[in-house]
């Protein structure tokens, strides 16, 4: 299932896992980012995915017309959570809406650990 557009030479459809490799890869861009983690993940930070998975780690809704994007993110040791986090945000859904057209209506980032290297 994924967001379906409608134009006058047929319907446009994103599915949910092409939405969620660019807001993957966009996240992953984006500085104070060390990797991504599986939303059930529990077990620390040994297993961070890297770039060659770039969906994993993101959850993507859809309700009715909105898309919500969860994302579930290590970061680095000595940043600041909060304005990295805003940055990601500003950066997934300049990413998303650029590339399908849909604009997220919420981009929600979870920080499920900090990396000291």
């Amino acid at each position: 299932m994924g967001q379906k557009t409608r134009t006058e030479y047929g319907i446009i459809e994103v599915s949910s896992e092409a939405l969620a490799t660019i807001a993957g890869a966009a996240a992953v861009r984006c500085y104070g980012i060390v990797g991504m983690v599986s939303k059930g993940f529990r077990q620390g930070v040994s297993e961070i995915l890297g770039r060659d998975d770039l969906s994993q780690g993101v959850d993507v809704n859809l309700e009715g017309d909105e898309v919500k994007i969860d994302l579930y993110v290590i970061m680095c040791y000595g940043v600041k959570i909060a304005e990295i986090a805003t940055s990601i945000m500003e950066t997934v859904c300049y990413e998303v809406e650029k590339m399908t057209g849909i604009r997220p209506a919420e981009v929600n980032i979870n920080v499920t650990g900090v990396r000291v290297f």
